[in-house]
């Protein structure tokens, strides 16, 4: 597997009441998305994004688009973005 660094940090909101979390690469991404998601729906963006940071994690996907891909699954989700 692969750490890729994003070039911005993404911060997200938590399943945790009034918590944040920063987000800096595929590796912490990944971890969000599969362990951390605060929203019960999984939509196309999701599933997209899931794929592409897996393959991020395998070299077979970049940085760029890791991040692209999970910022659409938290915009899908309404998750709240406090810096992006």
């Amino acid at each position: 597997m692969m750490r890729q660094l994003w070039s911005k940090p993404v911060t997200v909101e938590t399943s945790k009441p009034g918590q944040r979390l920063t987000i800096t690469n595929t590796e912490a991404a990944t971890y969000y998305l599969l362990r951390g998601w605060p929203v019960k729906t999984h939509g196309s963006a999701y599933k997209t994004a899931k794929r592409t940071l897996i393959r991020a994690h395998e070299g077979h996907s970049g940085a760029l688009a890791a991040r692209t891909a999970f910022l659409a699954a938290i915009e899908e989700s309404d998750i709240e973005i406090f810096d992006a």
